[in-house]
């Protein structure tokens, strides 16, 4: 027993949690405030129980309050979801990561045919595929459906030979797991990942939704977006799964658990092991087998975020520290801004890069040209030495104004304006015997067209 006035060390650790959970709470407060964000939350894992701060609004025109049990929507980190569901099958040997994809999906249809034969799973988790990042107008019931609408989607590059995030990929591997689970993607997300982990704070489907508490999506003004929208066919990419930050930093503590049951540590490894390297740097460093890979000033980081009209989501994890950080908001535009305030109060370290010290771009003429992707086209031009981009909307022909991109290292620059919402990410162009084939915004590749 402790000695008269000596404090139990259980009491110590529950008071320091509770100034830890109290500090968070100011800085989030903080942070969301000086960023204009409606409603947001953030969680910890430190080896215990989820540290949990919720701040701000769920809905402004009905003025309900953001608690820790709101549901928002993530966006992309559900990509993170599907991957963990591919290693599930893999587990069981239901796929194997370097088969074609064609086996398991012979109505797979690219606009190259040469490459929807070879495209594997290990390609579709590494974001190596070479698929278009596809089109946001989905009206489909389920992945499987989704992907009629590919057939006609142009390759970036061949599987294996570049990187390039890709919404489609995503699909591919949703469609992957309704095939060979006999479920809808939703189902086999409850069964195999939520249960087993104990998460019931979540949501994919409309049904779902009137037994929680939703937070809609705000813009930057503070208005409520219009509709808000669980679009099922893309809904492994990242278009319907709703959750909280507590069940999303859960859901991240399995790979610093061996697994946590739901993978073996096999696979759980598996996933943490880079397989590309990006061009551009400050979205990511490499792309693992769902997860990225960053550097935190000399500390490693694996994650995943995301953001559509409904929300925005940060899960980062630190197998070092054995630290799981995890950050939603309502407020898309200024999510992972909020988000990267979170991790350096949490982590102590931010990552680093190079600034751009010029405007003037040695050579320039290797990255002149135009480049295509399904919904945009980027023309890159110079004069006096300074590169400029301009960004062409393909379904509506509307252009943007021309930005200059400023040099930082090697073939990446920087936006003078930036181009990626709020996140700040860099553009890049991968050349080849001296001439740009392609360009990255900051996660997105266009390919080189003349």
């Amino acid at each position: 027993m402790p000695k008269v006035g000596e404090r139990r060390p259980d009491l110590d650790r529950a008071d320091a949690e509770r100034r830890d959970s109290i500090a968070m709470e100011d800085m989030l407060t903080e942070a969301a405030r000086r960023l204009g964000v409606t409603g947001a939350q953030a969680a910890v894992i430190a080896g215990g129980e989820p540290r949990v701060a919720a701040v701000g609004t769920a809905n402004a025109e009905l003025g309900i309050p953001m608690d820790p049990r709101t549901l928002i929507q993530i966006g992309s980190t559900a990509k993170l979801h599907t991957a963990v569901l591919v290693m599930t099958l893999v587990d069981e040997g239901l796929v194997d990561l370097d088969a074609p994809v064609r086996r398991y999906l012979p109505e797979l249809r690219l606009a190259d045919e040469e490459a929807a034969r070879s495209v594997t799973p290990r390609h579709l988790l590494s974001m190596t595929s070479g698929i278009d990042n596809g089109r946001y107008d989905d009206d489909h019931d389920d992945p499987l459906g989704y992907l009629s609408t590919f057939a006609d989607l142009d390759m970036l590059f061949a599987p294996g030979d570049g990187y390039s995030y890709s919404n489609a990929s995503t699909v591919v591997s949703g469609a992957l797991v309704a095939r060979m689970t006999g479920l809808s993607w939703d189902e086999a997300l409850r069964r195999r990942v939520f249960e087993p982990l104990g998460l019931r704070d979540r949501a994919t489907l409309w049904e779902e939704l009137p037994y929680h508490r939703i937070a809609v999506g705000h813009a930057p003004d503070g208005s409520v977006v219009r509709p808000w929208a669980l679009a099922r066919g893309s809904g492994p990419a990242g278009s319907t799964l709703c959750s909280t930050a507590a069940d999303l930093a859960r859901f991240g503590e399995l790979f610093l658990r061996d697994g946590g049951g739901v993978l073996s540590p096999g696979a759980c490894a598996a996933m943490q092991v880079p397989q590309v390297a990006l061009p551009t740097r400050r979205f990511a460093d490499e792309w693992c087998l769902g997860p990225y890979r960053r550097d935190f000033s000399g500390l490693e980081v694996f994650g995943h975020s995301g953001t559509n009209l409904g929300g925005s989501s940060t899960l980062l994890w630190s197998p070092s520290t054995g630290t799981v950080v995890a950050v939603v908001c309502n407020t898309p535009h200024a999510g992972y801004p909020l988000a990267a305030e979170v991790a350096a109060h949490v982590l102590g370290s931010v990552p680093e890069d190079v600034e751009p010290v010029t405007r003037q771009t040695a050579d320039p003429g290797r990255y002149e040209g135009r480049y295509a992707a399904c919904d945009l086209r980027y023309d890159v031009t110079s004069a006096d030495g300074v590169l400029t981009v301009t960004l062409e909307e393909a379904a509506t022909g509307r252009s943007s104004p021309p930005v200059a991109l400023l040099p930082l290292d090697g073939d990446r620059f920087l936006p003078e304006v930036d181009l990626s919402g709020g996140r700040g990410w860099d553009l890049a162009f991968v050349v080849e015997d001296g001439s740009a084939v392609r360009l990255v915004s900051g996660a997105f590749a266009a390919r080189r067209v003349r």
